[in-house]
């Protein structure tokens, strides 16, 4: 039986794949990795460091260290949530449709507080959360579970009676590791891709989430 229910913040709350992808090429431009498109993909769900960590594996530079750049694009981040984010279609419906429930429900990201605070506030929605949980608080980052065991403890519910809403591969399998049913709103562009097959349920759109869905997952 599902106790409690869990958010990823970027891609389920709140509108900001894209907004990572414009800020990611501007900084790591500013080094000379020239990022495309596909390339970003291959790290969305990982936390802001371990993507500069894959990228210094693959192509090293020289100048600015792991630090300057992470505390670069968090800053470039910040910014354009609180300018340019919108909530996801069907957030907030599926949202009021837990609380109704009264299950608890919380966040668990890749993203720093500081994203998640101002997300959040930006949007009035702070206060809905029993717990705001990120990941720059963890040994290891998404694709690993720690973020997603931490947060079902601070919410007093099981691992195994937690439901995790989640977009990207790697979000995904953090919450499958953490023995979570997990549903996933991957982007459109990879909605057909069978790494998400081992999904509880898959959909397009949060709008597809309904009552009678969450009662076919709650078994």
């Amino acid at each position: 039986m599902i106790k409690a229910v869990i958010f990823d913040l970027d891609g389920i709350i709140i509108e900001s794949e894209p907004l990572w992808e414009e800020i990611e090429k501007k900084v790591f431009a500013g080094i000379g990795l020239n990022l495309t498109t596909n390339m970003c993909r291959r790290t969305v769900g990982l936390d802001t460091y371990d993507t500069i960590r894959f990228w210094y594996a693959e192509k090293p530079w020289e100048g600015k260290n792991f630090s300057q750049l992470y505390h670069e694009i968090i800053e470039n981040m910040r910014i354009a949530i609180q300018d340019k984010a919108e909530l996801k279609e069907g957030f907030l419906n599926v949202l009021q449709l837990f609380k109704n429930m009264s299950l608890p429900v919380a966040v668990a990201t890749s993203s720093p507080q500081v994203l998640i605070n101002t997300a959040l506030n930006k949007f009035g929605i702070a206060g809905e959360f029993n717990v705001l949980n990120s990941s720059e608080k963890e040994e290891y980052g998404k694709p690993h579970p720690g973020v997603y065991l931490t947060t079902s403890q601070k919410l007093g519910t099981d691992p195994q009676y937690c439901l995790a809403f989640e977009d990207s591969f790697n979000g995904a399998i953090a919450a499958k590791a953490a023995r979570m049913k997990v549903v996933t709103v991957p982007d459109p562009t990879e909605i057909n891709d069978r790494r998400f097959d081992f999904s509880d349920l898959k959909l397009s759109s949060l709008l597809e989430f309904t009552n009678e869905k969450f009662k076919q997952l709650n078994v």
